[in-house]
């Protein structure tokens, strides 16, 4: 092998190293000649580092007159470190660049997020003052609208003296419309309570078959107006059981109400009661307009209408109360629904305490 730089060899000691270029020096450890294939193509060996620097070595056979390669070969070395140096030198900095680059993103990411942080628990705190001020507001309202319904309810038993005809019909249609805000502002009163976690559960002693028939009295007649036909598949002997009577009211007679309101003239409306492992179970079904798909996800939120429904009357808070009513005494809501042909919405609420009726 010839030396084209006199700095350098195959193998890096200093021993084998000539003064002038042209001398020749041992090679024989060479990938490509101990492979054999120098001696018969064009060879190129891998990179290669010794202690002066980094070497491409490449050989080629020497043919005779007649093209067949010879027993003799030449070859080349070049020096690339000056080149590699030139690369690494403009890679560093490169490198260097885009380290800081995701550094000073990072910096602005962890700025932007505590900045975000802080408008987030902003918003929190505005919404919690929100709901504290409608709770404090619909229970100041709940007083004097009651008292408005106890004067009414007095007027027409006669105690401040008899009423004609024309009296009564007015008193009586103060009195619904009076009964439809107390209901409102209970209702308003509950969601903040839910909202805020502070829905109080005042557990007693309930008899379930009592408190269906209840409920049912006052949805049937609606049910009826709108010529419904209701379906009721209750046993005939429900316990006693330990539960929040106005909780379990509120959940039943939503969902009632909305299956009645949201059912056309004519369909039809079911409540099937189940007793399971001490655990109360009830459907309610309806053949009405159903919940589109892509509302499905958000029915329970407050004050959310689904899109196939904005032209009925109704505020958007029963299915949300329904649910934290449900909840606040364990148990939980769900539904199955397909928009144009109904809804079925399953209540589960554990039992405690529960005795079996004589």
């Amino acid at each position: 092998m010839i030396a084209l730089k006199t700095e350098l060899n195959f193998t890096g000691e200093s021993q084998d190293e000539s003064d002038f270029p042209g001398t020749d020096y041992d090679v024989t450890e060479s990938p490509g000649l101990l492979s054999g294939n120098a001696f018969i193509e064009p060879t190129i060996d891998d990179l290669y580092q010794d202690d002066w620097g980094y070497v491409f070595s490449s050989y080629a056979p020497i043919r005779d007159n007649q093209g067949v390669p010879s027993d003799s070969i030449i070859g080349i070395d070049v020096d690339v470190t000056q080149y590699l140096n030139n690369v690494f030198a403009t890679l560093i900095p490169f490198t260097a660049f885009i380290v800081a680059l995701f550094i000073l993103l990072g910096l602005l990411t962890f700025f932007l997020l505590r900045i975000w942080g802080s408008r987030v628990d902003l918003l929190k705190d505005l919404d919690r003052q929100k709901d504290e001020l409608i709770s404090i507001v619909s229970h100041q309202l709940a007083t004097p609208v009651t008292s408005v319904k106890w004067y009414l309810e007095m007027l027409l038993d006669g105690d401040s003296g008899e009423l004609n005809e024309e009296q009564k019909k007015q008193l009586m249609t103060m009195q619904g419309v009076t009964e439809d805000l107390v209901d409102l502002v209970g209702m308003i009163l509950d969601v903040s309570r839910i909202q805020l976690g502070r829905m109080k559960v005042d557990r007693g002693p309930l008899d379930l078959g009592t408190f269906f028939t209840e409920v049912l009295a006052v949805i049937e007649p609606k049910a009826t107006m709108k010529k419904q036909q209701f379906i009721k598949n209750i046993p005939g002997k429900l316990p006693v059981a330990s539960l929040d009577k106005r909780l379990m009211r509120m959940t039943l007679e939503n969902l009632l109400s909305n299956a009645v309101k949201y059912t056309p003239e004519g369909g039809k409306v079911e409540l099937n009661v189940t007793l399971t492992d001490h655990t109360l179970r009830y459907e309610v079904k309806d053949t009405g307009c159903g919940i589109p798909k892509e509302d499905q996800e958000k029915i329970f939120g407050k004050l959310f209408r689904a899109t196939n429904v904005r032209n009925t009357e109704g505020n958007g808070l029963g299915l949300f109360a329904a649910k934290g009513a449900a909840e606040a005494q364990g148990g939980k809501v769900w539904f199955e629904s397909e928009s144009g042909k109904g809804t079925t919405f399953t209540v589960e609420v554990p039992l405690e305490e529960v005795k079996e009726q004589e």
